[in-house]
């Protein structure tokens, strides 16, 4: 690699690495306004038995709500390729105190990188405090290539 795309790759590092610190930083900051779920999370991710409610298995997730109501997010499952955690979607206001609605969607791939189908995720959150919500009820659903239902997950976040 030549020495101008050696410093290009440097700064574009540099520049991602301050976005990054710069948003939990602002995050974990006081607000001078009302909580808001806009911005950074660090979020741990249970799939749980949809009728006993008991956990299964855990994950690691970072969750960014940006301003104006869209969402990105990553999160890898036990055992799940680490190139396809990349997470899309859109979040809103709901009525009543710190309430949102979120819905997410991921694209899944075969390991010979054929698409696979893809996951969607609603879920209904509250804001408890201005470093903490819980989720009141997570659907993630799972549909084939074809765009068909394959299953229903439940999950709490």
């Amino acid at each position: 690699m030549n020495l101008k795309k050696q410093i290009a790759v440097i700064v574009l590092a540099l520049t991602a690495t301050t976005s990054l610190v710069w948003s939990q930083d602002r995050q974990a900051l006081p607000s001078p306004t009302a909580p808001t779920l806009q911005g950074t999370w660090r979020v741990t991710g249970t799939v749980v038995d949809c009728i006993t409610g008991q956990d299964i298995f855990s994950f690691p997730r970072i969750e960014t709500f940006n301003q104006g109501g869209t969402y990105t997010g990553y999160g890898v499952p036990p055992g799940g390729d680490p190139g396809q955690g990349t997470e899309y979607g859109v979040w809103q206001r709901e009525p009543g105190s710190q309430n949102y609605l979120v819905r997410i969607v991921a694209y899944l791939y075969t390991p010979e990188g054929d698409f696979d189908g893809r996951v969607e995720i609603t879920t209904t959150d509250h804001l408890t405090s201005a470093n903490s919500f819980e989720s009141s009820s997570v659907t993630v659903q799972f549909f084939d290539a074809d765009g068909n239902l394959v299953f229903t997950a439940c999950a709490t976040r």
